[in-house]
């Protein structure tokens, strides 16, 4: 990983580009260095707006972070955007999230729009088989 990160810095430094911070972003994500992490993702989104990758995983660290309210905005950035690779995954994250926050109504609707996209998704389809029973009291209590 510090391979990868050298030769990105390497690359920004002769040309900015939003991609290269975005991948910056996961590198430094993957060795759990969130702030710097952070740090690129915003870069990438303020040379491209309309980048829904790095707003995505904005989402996701600040989600680890404890900072729910603010990781919404930035999911929901995330699904806004003209460009975005998997967009499936920006609507899993936002089931996700209101699935911690006991909204199941919420996350099944996110959650149908991740499988709509994708219908091979093992995880979300997990997520919905369990919110699913969730929301069907069991038959057989007393």
């Amino acid at each position: 990983m510090d391979r990868a990160e050298y030769h990105v810095r390497c690359f920004l430094e002769e040309v900015e580009h939003e991609e290269a911070y975005f991948y910056l972003g996961l590198v430094q994500n993957s060795q759990g260095k969130w702030e710097e992490a952070l740090h690129s993702y915003y870069k990438a989104v303020s040379i491209n707006h309309e980048y829904g990758n790095p707003c995505n995983e904005i989402g996701v660290v600040l989600l680890r972070m404890g900072k729910d309210r603010d990781a919404i905005y930035w999911l929901k950035k995330s699904i806004r955007c003209a460009q975005n690779d998997a967009l499936h995954i920006s609507y899993f994250n936002l089931a996700t999230l209101y699935k911690l926050w006991n909204r199941p109504e919420r996350s099944l609707q996110y959650l149908h729009k991740a499988m709509e996209i994708k219908k091979d998704f093992p995880e979300a389809w997990k997520m919905w088989e369990s919110l699913q029973e969730g929301s069907n009291p069991s038959t057989n209590s007393n």
